[in-house]
């Protein structure tokens, strides 16, 4: 990949900015980035949100590499949760983004504190009992974060190849092509993802319990489903930051039932009832999940 990079002065050091060119440099402008990139010496700011996805989206493709050399999906990690392919995959996204300078959120390593104002929050295997039983519905989730919120943010379908990606302000895309939320305003109507049972039915026309919550809600927002509840589990930031951005931008809701903020930066901090839906479903869907958590 090509890059053009801006050089300049600021107080005691210096500030790189790299983006895209839209025009192909000395012809060898592509799509994915060097072998070498993680092996670059230093790190630089990265100044265009759309500069961060092709970074995103190489360290997912890191982690399908990685995936695919694993001998033995069923071997365990070191927490009773946990795979080992979790932390193989882990090691070759932090690889992937260790020149950005950014720190580190991640569900397998923790958080690591970097040298510029964005933090990466890292699930690099959602739904790694799926994986380990070869049912294609898992995914690697990043997103990035800033003061302002997530910035940019991929979901990419290790099973399938399927990458759900949005850029704040700029929309969210599957596969480089716009999507969009569904128009449903019923719950009657509503084809509803859930990740774990709520404890009776919420009125919905038809339920999907995949296992997978960032590519649960990335189907939100791919108009796949209406709506996506979290009930009863709770989730840690890295299993919705990243298609929390991209439901926004394919115009979807984003919360939690509860109404706390849904970015924190406590690792052992979780949030629930998590839900995603198209804006005419989410006073009904709030309503159907406190009623549903009255009756536990």
């Amino acid at each position: 990949m090509a890059f053009v990079v801006d050089v300049e002065p600021v107080l005691d050091g210096v500030f790189l900015q790299i983006r895209h060119e839209p025009c192909k440099i000395d012809h060898c402008h592509g799509d994915s980035l060097p072998q070498s990139w993680g092996n670059v010496v230093g790190s630089f700011a990265i100044v265009n949100n759309e500069d961060w996805l092709p970074i995103l989206i190489e360290a997912s493709r890191r982690v399908a590499d990685e995936l695919s050399r694993f001998e033995d999906l069923h071997a365990r990690g070191d927490r009773p949760d946990q795979y080992a392919f979790d932390l193989a995959a882990d090691a070759v996204v932090l690889e992937v983004l260790a020149p950005t300078g950014a720190g580190t959120f991640s569900e397998e390593s923790g958080v690591r504190k970097g040298t510029t104002n964005d933090t990466v929050i890292i699930d690099p295997v959602d739904g790694s009992t799926n994986a380990s039983r070869h049912i294609p519905h898992y995914n690697t989730s990043l997103a990035v974060v800033d003061a302002d919120g997530v910035r940019a943010s991929v979901v990419v379908n290790q099973a399938t190849g399927e990458t759900f990606s949005a850029i704040r302000g700029g929309g969210a895309f599957l596969d480089g092509k716009p999507i969009g939320a569904t128009s449903c305003s019923s719950l009657s109507d509503a084809i509803v993802v859930v990740n774990g049972l709520p404890s009776r039915h919420l009125g919905w026309a038809q339920f999907r319990c995949f296992g997978a919550a960032a590519l649960d809600i990335a189907y939100v927002a791919a108009g796949r489903a209406d709506a996506f509840c979290d009930m009863p589990s709770q989730l840690g930031m890295w299993d919705y930051a990243a298609g929390h951005l991209i439901a926004l931008e394919a115009g979807a809701c984003v919360g939690e039932q509860m109404g706390r903020e849904l970015l924190h930066f406590e690792h052992g901090g979780r949030r629930g009832p998590v839900y995603a839906a198209t804006p005419a479903l989410r006073n009904e869907l709030i309503a159907a999940i406190d009623e549903s958590r009255s009756d536990s």
